[in-house]
């Protein structure tokens, strides 16, 4: 089984290829060039493990919460890919992947004192948007999120497809409302 998976949603580009062993690279943090950026490390990428996008099995994305327009530049890219390759897409969230397994309440910072955050208990998971007060007054172990996590990216990934949580085409995940569309 072989996975391309990317993650936008953050500064830096995350990309993980899973082919049997995980491999995982974040670039350089700048927001404002994924779109330019995006395709090119992923074809250096391959090519610097020789393989290819048409050689992948599935591929998988974050789909947010994150940068608005990050998480738009990597759904679009991976529902390409996924379409031109009639494969399956992995959908994941920004602030399930580092979660691992247990109890644990992730934050992600969106600004002006608000957190998108992840409450996982067991087999459920709730998410949401709180104030910083309001996360202190959670009762869990907290992880603050700072960039990409590629390689956890990865095991989440061969985690979903083994549970056959796949579908044909992802959609971005938001929380709220872009700055813009709020006024923020």
């Amino acid at each position: 089984m072989k996975i391309l998976a990317i993650d936008t949603s953050a500064s830096a580009i995350g990309i993980g290829i899973y082919d049997g062993a995980y491999h995982s690279k974040i670039t350089t943090p700048d927001p404002k060039s994924h779109n330019k950026n995006l395709l090119a490390e992923i074809d250096a990428f391959c090519r610097e493990l020789g393989t290819s996008v048409r050689d992948m099995d599935y591929f998988g994305v974050v789909v947010g919460p994150g940068s608005f327009t990050g998480i738009r530049i990597g759904v679009a890219t991976v529902n390409a890919f996924a379409m031109a390759t009639k494969k399956k897409v992995v959908e994941m969230t920004s602030l399930e992947v580092p979660a691992g397994d247990g109890e644990i309440m992730t934050l992600l910072d969106c600004k002006h004192n608000n957190y998108y955050v992840g409450l996982f208990h067991a087999d459920s998971v709730q998410y949401g948007c709180m104030k910083k007060e309001e996360t202190e007054a959670v009762d869990l172990p907290k992880i603050y999120l700072e960039g990409t996590y590629p390689e956890k990216m990865l095991r989440l990934a061969v985690k979903k497809i083994e549970r056959e949580e796949t579908v044909n085409r992802a959609k971005p995940f938001y929380i709220k409302n872009s700055s813009a569309e709020t006024g923020e």
